[in-house]
């Protein structure tokens, strides 16, 4: 059982599988509003288009390793 304490000193007790999917929401939660921060930022968007565009273009390079990058 994990304990939660409440802002008025009082606990709850829920089992290790509530707590996990607790864990589970949050995560996915923090994943959605990063998706909608990232959706709203317009400049951000606007580059994520451009680049997918070059790929269907095929204005790609291969690296095959970091050094690459500097050439």
């Amino acid at each position: 059982m994990e304990k939660l304490a409440e802002s008025d000193s009082k606990e709850i007790s829920i089992d290790s599988g509530t707590f996990g999917e607790i864990v589970r929401l949050s995560e996915r939660l923090e994943s959605l509003i990063e998706t909608v921060e990232i959706k709203n930022d317009k400049k951000l968007m606007e580059g994520l288009n451009r680049s997918r565009e070059d790929l269907k273009q095929g204005k790609v390079h291969e690296l095959k390793n970091l050094s690459d990058l500097w050439k």
